[in-house]
């Protein structure tokens, strides 16, 4: 039987190659974000093919996982070159060239037998985020 990590693993692996039809989430999966919800796989997808945009170099990778069951948290660091337009509920922010690498946490909801991810809460520093582009004084 598949456990928890294997599918996060599965769509980290995803995120960083580019393989969209490969990432395992639910049809009805959710992700909650800061700039989030988002509902269903396509509009999950579309919000990580908008971070890979803005971030054409952007990879995610895993520091810490916990799994217990169905569930697991874990944390991971993000890292990427802001070279395409990021898209935000404000408008969108036109590339800075500027490197970031920001920590990231999320509480993950899994169904194992089916290989899916079915929900995804993720938190990270925005504030610094939004520094590391030059958006906000540091």
């Amino acid at each position: 039987m598949t456990d928890a990590r294997t599918v996060i693993d599965h769509h980290i692996d995803a995120f960083n190659n580019r393989t969209p039809e490969t990432d395992p989430w639910a049809d009805d999966a959710e992700l909650v974000a800061p700039d989030g919800p988002f509902t269903g796989r396509d509009n999950v997808i579309a919000f990580l093919a908008a971070f890979q945009a803005a971030f054409g170099d952007a990879t995610l990778s895993i520091d810490t996982a916990v799994t217990d069951g169905d569930r697991a948290a874990v944390e991971g660091t993000f890292a990427g070159t802001h070279d395409g337009p990021l898209h935000t509920p404000s408008g969108p922010v036109t590339a800075t060239g500027k490197a970031v690498t920001f920590r990231w946490s999320a509480i993950y909801l899994v169904d194992a037998g089916a290989k899916l991810l079915r929900s995804e809460h993720l938190y990270f520093d925005r504030l610094d985020f939004l520094a590391q582009l030059g958006l906000v004084p540091n």
